[in-house]
């Protein structure tokens, strides 16, 4: 990351920041999705902490990106894309929350969860005024339309929330079979 990004900065989300996120994300997400083998690898990297493949699977199937920090933490992974001031960066992730699992990714929940998100993230990278609407429904902290928003286009019955917070949407799916959460995330990290 070039910049430290202090807590009490203003920040306003914007449609574009949205949009060039989704449209980098969306045709990773239809690769996991649509394809075992990349899923199955994509997964095993997840579990083993394997930064090193997971750039080289993201970046073999996205359009070149400036990225800020690429993390993995065996339970997911998080993908931090920079921007000019104020932003700087910006966030997308999976993951289950910490401290309720240990090296565990689900290869068919994560495929679950792309196939799921999809349409959410065509969305917003196709649509300049969806992603607009997103971004003031969370400047405005209108839980309520950012809600309405993300269930319009993620009609999953495995979406069991969607919550927010001053930055982004997070996106939390329980799925049968499986004891844990998985949260799907877009937000701008707070340091410092």
């Amino acid at each position: 990351m070039k910049g430290i990004i202090k807590a009490g900065t203003s920040f306003k989300l914007t449609g574009p920041v949205l949009s060039h996120v989704a449209a980098i994300m969306t045709p990773f997400y239809m690769k996991i999705a649509g394809n075992r083998s990349f899923a199955l690898r994509w997964s095993r990297a997840v579990r083993q902490a394997n930064l090193d493949v997971l750039l080289a699977l993201f970046k073999a199937v996205t359009p070149p990106a400036k990225l800020s920090g690429f993390s993995v933490n065996g339970i997911g992974y998080f993908i931090d894309f920079q921007f000019p001031p104020p932003t700087l960066q910006y966030s997308n992730g999976t993951t289950i929350p910490p401290g309720t699992a240990q090296f565990t990714f689900s290869t068919p929940i994560h495929r679950a969860i792309a196939r799921a998100v999809i349409p959410f993230y065509t969305a917003l990278s196709k649509s300049p005024a969806y992603a607009v609407a997103l971004a003031s429904a969370v400047n405005a902290n209108d839980i309520a339309r950012i809600r309405r928003l993300v269930r319009q286009k993620v009609t999953s019955k495995a979406l069991q929330a969607v919550t927010s917070d001053f930055s982004g949407v997070t996106l939390t799916f329980k799925f049968r079979g499986s004891r844990f959460l998985y949260r799907n995330l877009l937000f701008r990290e707070i340091v410092g």
